[in-house]
């Protein structure tokens, strides 16, 4: 049996020597291991991609023209937000990538100034928006003259030897839940960790005082004279001084988050039937924090006032469906939760189908499908609450969004400290092809 065994991988071996495959393919499948490709990112692609959209979204705000109120932005520089959004993902892509294959003196300063410029960016318009076009535009030159070279990035149960760990999907997760519990604060749904008590104490103990449409102003203008702010930026209708400036720092990355964030479940999508309907799902959800998610306009800090806000903060909410349905279907169909994690494995297999099934039921079919297509047809605005009432009592807080919010932050807290997972590994492109990529007992 053994010895048929290994004629079989030595044979399959042979094949993808024969086809051209890398010798790390073939050394997996001759030491019996399954195959992980990884998926290869063109630095210098990536990099003449952002500054193109940079320079589009420059382009049409500056040729939008005048006009536009509390009613609206121009048509021009409402698009131009969104691709402005799509070109700051592009930025901190980039600047990750180039921090992966090589960790030059200029990357990491241009990775500092970056971060310390998004909040003084986030709207093209503004002068910040113009400043970090040119850092962008520097950026993307110097990644293009410096011949970077590509990144590989795979997926595994444990990384290989010498190859370094980005990090953990399930502390991607995490990061990504505990923001947006953060900068939901100002919703009064009597969920823990009750963020705006919080950041009220916090703003009175460290004296900050100042109110949300003078941050705005400022964060918009740089404090320069005659620089305001246009009326169809909407400012944030809170009190809560710090939980205004959280929530526009929150959003300067969050949307770069989620589409490292669906990239990995498109990544593991082949580990479970139906892959092909989870990469739809996956592209989706890029496409609408590339593209679309600036188009949603509520507060200072998320895009400017037009006539699509509501529909395209719908397709959010779906994508933040797919987002909470998609990792536990796949850890539950490939029965990850199940090697290695013993009972505490079992148990999570169990209750997180059982849960995922009624949430499903529960939250997107009995409350958003029905909540979207009466928006679609006119029947409803995106603000109004209408919670479903199921035995007498309505379940939305805990079940809805915020609440599922908390739980998930605490679901994938838990398993970045206790359970195994999947660890993101990126290096060179060239290094990659070396190390084959090993799977722990």
């Amino acid at each position: 049996m053994n010895q048929g065994r290994s004629w079989g991988l030595a044979l399959k071996a042979m094949l993808l020597d024969l086809a051209g495959s890398t010798p790390a393919a073939i050394a997996e499948v001759s030491q019996g291991r399954p195959l992980e490709a990884p998926s290869r990112i063109p630095i210098r692609k990536l990099a003449l991609a952002t500054g193109l959209t940079g320079i589009v979204a420059q382009v049409l705000s500056l040729t939008g023209g005048g006009g536009g109120g509390a009613e609206g932005g121009p048509l021009a520089v409402v698009v131009g937000q969104a691709l402005w959004n799509a070109a700051q993902v592009g930025l901190l892509l980039l600047l990750l990538s180039l921090l992966c294959v090589h960790r030059r003196r200029w990357v990491v300063a241009l990775a500092v100034v970056t971060l310390a410029c998004l909040p003084f960016a986030i709207y093209v318009i503004s002068p910040g928006g113009r400043a970090l076009t040119v850092l962008l535009l520097a950026t993307c030159g110097l990644a293009r003259a410096d011949h970077a070279p590509d990144l590989d990035v795979a997926l595994v149960d444990a990384p290989a030897r010498g190859t370094p760990m980005l990090t953990k999907f399930e502390f991607l997760a995490f990061v990504c839940y505990l923001l947006c519990s953060m900068y939901n604060f100002f919703v009064e749904l009597h969920v823990p960790p009750y963020w705006d008590s919080i950041f009220r104490s916090v703003g009175a103990f460290i004296g900050f005082t100042s109110d949300p449409a003078t941050i705005a102003h400022v964060m918009y203008g740089l404090g320069l004279d005659g620089v305001r702010l246009p009326s169809y930026i909407k400012l944030a209708n809170t009190t809560n001084s710090l939980g205004a400036v959280i929530f526009a720092l929150i959003w300067t990355v969050l949307p770069c988050l989620y589409v490292l964030y669906f990239a990995a479940l498109a990544k593991m999508a082949k580990n479970s039937p139906g892959t092909r309907l989870q990469h739809a799902l996956c592209l989706f959800g890029i496409f609408h924090f590339l593209f679309l998610t600036d188009f949603v306009d509520y507060w200072f800090g998320r895009g400017i006032v037009n006539p699509a806000a509501d529909m395209c903060h719908i397709s959010e909410v779906f994508a933040w469906h797919i987002a909470v349905l998609l990792p536990i279907y796949q850890k539950v169909a490939s029965g990850q939760w199940l090697r290695g994690n013993g009972v505490l494995g079992v148990v999570l297999h169990c209750a997180l189908a059982v849960w995922a099934t009624g949430w499903f039921f529960y939250n997107v079919l009995m409350y958003n499908v029905p909540f979207a297509y009466a928006m679609i047809t006119g029947g409803a605005k995106f603000g109004e609450y209408r919670p479903i009432q199921l035995f007498g009592r309505g379940y939305s807080n805990v079940l809805g969004y915020f609440g599922t919010l908390v739980f998930m932050m605490i679901l994938y807290g838990f398993m970045v400290l206790a359970m195994r997972g999947k660890r993101i590994v990126a290096t060179r492109a060239e290094c990659l092809a070396d190390q084959p990529l090993r799977k722990a007992a």
